[in-house]
């Protein structure tokens, strides 16, 4: 945690109170006193730095001072097709640690239809919030889930990705290239990849095929991976 998130609803004249897990770091990681500082920001807002008026057993009062906006977002959309419920929440953790803010699940042939019910789809505000803490950021990922793939993919991802660069990976697709300058909108497929009607869809709707080599990467260490290639 190298910062610590504040909500607006906690803020009162720039005072706010924590506990939970925040208190617990505060005082036993940072080992804050009375008078000191920390390094602090605002959920959807500005960073800035937090003056611990006083520590308690089961709250710290901190009085926030805005100073400077979070950092810019990575340039890029990316829609994933859902992987396993826990696998998705370590990717989002990863993208809200990179930086992207826009991102989409969709569903295709090969995603298990059991993955749409789990809870582990739920809650997914305060599951990220430790990612924003640990990159120094302050705003949470737009996600959006998809549960029909061609209206998905007919409909929507021509629109956002309008006037992007149109990427979707595919082990038969040409070489990944690297540090584009534009902005991308990114297609990843479940593990088993896409059936053909699949990526047919998405060629008539314009998206071009990239290989990340002869390995075959599962999704955790595709995403970091093509991000860290392109941008």
């Amino acid at each position: 945690m190298n910062i610590i998130i504040l909500k607006e609803s906690e803020l009162k004249e720039g005072r706010a109170e924590v506990s939970g897990r925040r208190l617990k770091h505060l005082k036993e990681t940072l080992k804050k006193n009375d008078g000191d500082e920390l390094k602090a920001g605002v959920l959807g807002g500005k960073l800035g730095t937090a003056q611990v008026e006083q520590v308690g057993e089961e709250k710290a009062v901190l009085m926030f001072t805005p100073d400077n906006d979070p950092p810019a977002p990575l340039n890029v959309r990316l829609t994933i097709a859902l992987p396993r419920p826990k696998v998705l929440r370590r990717v989002l953790y990863t993208l809200t640690c990179l930086g992207v803010k826009d991102i989409h699940i969709f569903n295709s042939w090969r995603v298990e239809k059991s993955y749409w019910s789990s809870p582990l789809l739920e809650g997914l505000e305060d599951f990220l919030i430790p990612a924003l803490e640990q990159a120094k950021d302050t705003v949470l990922p737009h996600i959006t889930f998809h549960r029909f793939f061609t209206p998905f993919v007919r409909e929507i991802l021509p629109e956002i990705s309008k006037n992007t660069l149109r990427l979707a990976a595919h082990p038969a697709g040409a070489p990944l290239r690297s540090e584009i300058k534009e902005a991308a909108t990114l297609v990843i497929g479940a593990e088993g990849g896409f059936i053909q009607k699949e990526l047919d869809t998405l060629e008539e709707v314009r998206f071009s095929f990239f290989s990340v080599g002869e390995r075959i990467l599962n999704v955790e260490s595709a995403v970091p991976y093509i991000l860290g290639r392109l941008f």
